[in-house]
């Protein structure tokens, strides 16, 4: 038989990020609701390296979208007032192929704002070859209790009319 050993921070590669991450209080991995990791979503490309503010997402992001994943190449972040606005559509999960939500220099001011809201973050999700639109969202976190983030498998699936899928 075949027998492997991981170690690896809890933060590398597509992970989730927990309330705990930033918030003392906060719920940790195990004990976030699965809603945030399952269920439809809408993809979104923004601008290639840059912040992404209000006004970028403000026109393009449809009512009542609870789960967001945006796609710039691994190279954008959120602005503060990228952050806000989500807060104030009500946006559950928000992902991103970058490495972070936000900027080395800002972290915790767009980390807390969107952990202590509600939002559950999902970070280097691989969007290359994913084409906007709407999908199914699968990307439970590895239940590890105590533990601020996790990581995850990421899956996502065209809508019911088009069987095709893209993961």
């Amino acid at each position: 038989f075949n027998l492997r050993s991981l170690s690896c921070s809890l933060h590398a590669g597509t992970h989730c990020d927990a309330f705990l991450h930033f918030c003392r209080n906060g719920r940790d991995i195990a004990s976030m609701p699965l809603e945030h990791f399952f269920g439809p979503c809408l993809v979104l490309s923004v601008q290639e390296g840059g912040l992404i503010t209000e006004e970028d997402l403000r026109d393009r992001l449809p009512e009542g979208t609870m789960r967001l994943l945006l796609k710039s190449g691994g190279t954008s972040f959120l602005a503060p007032s990228g952050a806000a606005f989500l807060l104030h559509r009500g946006i559950l999960t928000l992902g991103t192929d970058a490495s972070s939500v936000a900027p080395p220099d800002n972290e915790a001011g767009i980390h807390v704002p969107l952990l202590s809201g509600g939002v559950a973050l999902i970070e280097s999700l691989w969007l290359e070859e994913v084409p906007d639109g709407e999908y199914f969202l699968s990307a439970a976190p590895l239940k590890i209790s105590g533990a601020e983030g996790a990581p995850c498998r990421a899956v996502l699936f065209v809508p019911e009319e088009d069987t095709q899928e893209t993961s």
